[in-house]
């Protein structure tokens, strides 16, 4: 527990100097050194959490951290644009948040390690849920400053977000990022399965395959029909929240309600 608290607090103040260098520019290198050396450590502890109970296991807890280091990834890559600063931290508070989980044992081994199709499933699957994760708490940031603008509190705005317009197509261009990576994880994850009812998979299945859908009509509706605001908000949180329950949630019911692992 005392690794993902160390872990977890140099995650947050890589995200606090982050957020500072938007005023000074000289704290940048500080916080990339900072989230790099996060990023080895977390790397170190998730591999040592998944090798724990066998050759190599993928539990709720495992794809927790793993999410979360995904997500420290992507903070490190948007922050080099300097109006995604702010997104950036977020991410890495976020991070920080999901490696405490790293410091839990997972009680489910595998066999025998896994084929280049799970491996391929697993990273894609990680990928997307954090782009479409970023495209969510973008998707918030523009709720908050849609209701600023609204009531005219202009004064209270945030003053390091970029405009509006600027947020709501850095949210798409994730949302598209994140669709071209689901796709590609929902292929991958048809080559493996043998049995959705055997392996426990249906759920996770329809639930992801709505989600797909969500997303891929809400970018059709932005290219063809210039879909934007609110309804395109709440489309891309709707979305995320049926991808979270297709993996996360269907993780929790299986391994937690009731004792078992996909298989």
């Amino acid at each position: 527990m005392t690794a993902a608290i160390i872990l977890l607090s140099i995650y947050a103040v890589a995200a606090a100097l982050l957020l500072r260098s938007m005023a000074d520019r000289r704290l940048v290198p500080f916080a990339a050194a900072l989230a790099l050396a996060a990023l080895v450590l977390h790397s170190s502890a998730i591999m040592h959490m998944m090798r724990a109970s066998g050759p190599f296991s993928i539990g709720l807890l495992e794809a927790t951290s793993l999410l979360a280091w995904t997500l420290a990834v992507l903070a490190i890559l948007i922050s080099v644009e300097r109006q995604n600063r702010v997104l950036g931290g977020i991410l890495l508070l976020c991070a920080g948040a999901g490696s405490l989980a790293t410091s839990a044992s997972h009680t489910y081994a595998e066999a025998t390690a896994p084929g280049w199709e799970l491996t391929a499933h697993i990273l894609l699957s990680m990928g997307a849920a954090a782009l479409l994760f970023a495209a969510a708490v973008t998707a918030i940031l523009n709720v908050v400053l849609d209701r600023r603008l609204r009531s005219r509190r202009i004064a209270d705005l945030p003053r390091y977000l970029p405009p509006l317009d600027e947020l709501e197509k850095v949210m798409f261009r994730l949302i598209g990022t994140g669709l071209i990576l689901l796709t590609l994880a929902l292929f991958t994850g048809f080559v493996f399965v043998h049995d959705l009812f055997a392996q426990h998979l249906a759920h996770k299945t329809i639930l992801s395959l709505a989600a797909w859908a969500v997303f891929a009509v809400l970018l059709v509706g932005r290219i063809r029909y210039g879909w934007r605001g609110r309804a395109a908000v709440y489309c891309t949180l709707a979305g995320f929240v049926m991808l979270s329950l297709a993996y996360f949630g269907s993780k929790f019911v299986l391994e937690y309600l009731l004792g078992r692992h996909w298989g």
